[in-house]
């Protein structure tokens, strides 16, 4: 599979700053890759849970890296909502 984030989409990269972002209520999409860390993606998974939000895990970190066009892999991957 293929994915790639267009640089016009906004986005947060990384496992934290993702967690951020959802508790601000502005991630529509979560990607968690599929072979990170249960410790890393447990509290993504939680809190998606919670806040509804949808939750992909069919890519690897090194996918997520680079859709996200970084040089190094990726854990998580929040979509932010669009401001109106």
């Amino acid at each position: 599979m293929s994915l790639v984030f267009e640089h016009a989409i906004a986005r947060t990269v990384g496992a934290k700053q993702t967690l951020k972002a959802m508790k601000r209520n502005e991630v529509a999409q979560l990607y968690i890759a599929k072979d990170c860390d249960n410790a890393v993606s447990s509290p993504l998974l939680e809190y998606a849970k919670t806040a509804h939000i949808p939750v992909e895990m069919a890519y690897t970190m090194e996918e997520l890296g680079r859709a996200c066009r970084i040089k190094v892999r990726a854990a998580a991957v929040g979509l932010l909502k669009e401001i109106r």
